[in-house]
């Protein structure tokens, strides 16, 4: 009886020192995005991060991920990881921004040429961004777990169609706060309005604003649709996502979990590389069934967004943001390179 009695007490100690020690490496991520992984390529990401942490940690860390903007929108969830109250967030680089302009670069217009080069920059990887994300981790106390390349950031409207960078004059545009988005369209003669994202829908539907840009399955999440009668695929500005991370948390860490939890991260920016063209062909499909009107711009027009778009915006990031001119020639070199390197795929 005493034998059994030590080894139910042995046991129960056991167990509660496993509950405790579960519970301190629990990394809670906020997230404006829905839950379902097939609604958007973030989803989806978040989605294998939870699992393969959980799995490649042994249970030691616990992922619980908190959708639909329940712990507050973007640049919430990023002040709540510098302060340390969360140990990760979902969001979209531009308002990484607001923290360290220098990867404003990310948001500036038609620097990315198509997806493969924005997967291969897109990555802890690369020594370009290697580069910017230790000087962001030493200077923010914020750092970038892993990168959710996505797709192109599309213009959508109500009542007036725009098919070339002319029509876009009176226009009242939604814009995240990240000011070479500001900057571009007021360019462009458009009145640039800057709404948190959870007020977006009803923004539309009242008139705030006409219009609002964003990929084609962030407008079918949001049930743009509803509100918006015309899609521009303009490909202004390719979105890329990101998780951050609280770095003095994750120092606090064991190495070996550590490790386990970046390999978990580049398994996951895989679903969203994989998700985010099908989601394209999909989504466009679907809301041309809903009665959406979406044109595509030729060449010359594309061009004609681009001289418009393109100058302001690189501008203000040259003027705004110390170093600017330098980061910009660091990603156009490196952007050329990672073009290069398709060339030697040919034999």
């Amino acid at each position: 009886m005493r034998t059994s009695l030590l080894l139910g007490l042995t046991c129960a100690a056991a167990l509660l020192g496993s509950i405790a020690s579960a519970q301190d490496h629990v990394m809670r991520i906020a997230s404006g995005n829905p839950a379902d992984p097939l609604a958007l390529p973030a989803s989806a990401s978040l989605t294998i991060f939870e699992q393969k942490v959980e799995e490649y940690t042994n249970g030691r860390v616990d992922v619980q991920i908190f959708p639909d903007g329940q712990l507050g929108d973007q640049l919430s969830g990023l002040q709540q990881v510098k302060s340390g109250e969360l140990q990760g967030s979902e969001l979209a680089m531009g308002v990484m921004s607001n923290l360290f302009p220098k990867i404003t670069f990310t948001d500036l217009p038609y620097v990315i040429p198509d997806m493969a080069v924005a997967q291969k920059l897109y990555t802890r990887r690369n020594p370009m961004m290697k580069e910017i994300l230790t000087e962001m981790e030493d200077t923010t106390g914020v750092g970038i777990m892993f990168f959710m390349p996505q797709a192109y950031r599309q213009l959508t409207t109500k009542g007036k169609q725009v098919k070339t960078v002319a029509d876009l004059k009176g226009v009242k545009v939604r814009t995240m706060q990240v000011r070479p988005h500001i900057e571009m369209f007021n360019a462009a003669g458009a009145q640039a309005t800057p709404v948190p994202w959870l007020e977006v829908y009803s923004s539309l539907q009242t008139g705030v604003v006409d219009g609002q840009e964003n990929p084609l399955a962030t407008i079918r999440a949001m049930n743009f649709q509803e509100v918006q009668n015309y899609i521009t695929l303009t490909r202004h500005v390719h979105l890329v996502g990101a998780v951050t991370y609280n770095v003095a948390w994750f120092e606090s860490l064991e190495p070996e979990l550590q490790v386990a939890i970046m390999k978990a991260g580049e398994e996951a920016s895989v679903g969203a590389m994989a998700l985010a063209p099908v989601k394209d062909v999909l989504d466009a499909k679907w809301l041309t069934e809903q009665g959406v009107e979406i044109y595509t711009p030729t060449a010359e027009e594309i061009e004609g967004f681009k001289s418009v778009l393109q100058p302001p915006a690189f501008a203000w990031f040259d003027a705004n943001v110390e170093g600017g001119a330098e980061v910009l020639k660091k990603v156009t070199e490196e952007i050329d390179r990672l073009q290069g390197q398709f060339g030697e795929l040919v034999y």
